[in-house]
């Protein structure tokens, strides 16, 4: 019985067709002079980024998303708050209940790769908030596969620009 039972599950797992071929998810990287940025290129959910766009107290609702690693070697300033070179956790916090919207957060961390590649839940690294404002995203075309960052030159710094699916934000930092 037992020589039956495995003919039986071999012929099953030879019959079943397979899972279609994903891309490994792995760090990338983009820079700038000055700066370099690692990021996971996580594939395009919508239906994760519809709920945390949408005011809830959902799964993905709960938790900030660590999706970048950012390092300087010259000082920078968002908005109005200088950042010192170092090495730097970018987050996105989903929107919440009391409709506050979505925000982004630049969070001072250690040195070293807190990314891990294969992992969609990179959990959050400890570290200080050193700056944190609401973040928009505006409809993309054409829609990207997986998470895609650019580092563009600006007049006085760049412009990081986020696409994930169809939808980008950018945010410009200065020299």
């Amino acid at each position: 019985m037992t020589v039956a039972l495995l003919l039986l599950l071999a012929q099953a797992t030879a019959s079943a067709s397979p899972e279609p071929d994903r891309p490994a998810i792995t760090i990338q990287q983009t820079e700038t002079p000055g700066a370099r940025l690692f990021y996971l290129n996580l594939p395009w959910a919508p239906y994760t980024f519809d709920d945390m766009e949408r005011p809830g107290n959902g799964y993905y609702n709960r938790r900030a998303w660590p999706f970048a690693r950012l390092e300087t070697a010259r000082p920078l300033a968002l908005e109005c708050t200088s950042l010192p070179p170092g090495n730097y956790a970018l987050l996105f916090h989903p929107n919440t209940p009391d409709k506050q919207g979505m925000s982004l957060e630049v969070r001072k961390i250690a040195s070293g790769e807190f990314l891990e590649p294969g992992n969609v839940m990179t959990p959050v690294p400890d570290g200080e908030t050193i700056w944190r404002g609401p973040v928009r995203f505006d409809t993309a075309a054409p829609t990207a596969s997986a998470l895609r960052i650019e580092m563009l030159p600006a007049e006085r710094g760049f412009q990081l620009k986020v696409q994930y699916g169809d939808r980008w934000t950018t945010r410009e930092f200065r020299y």
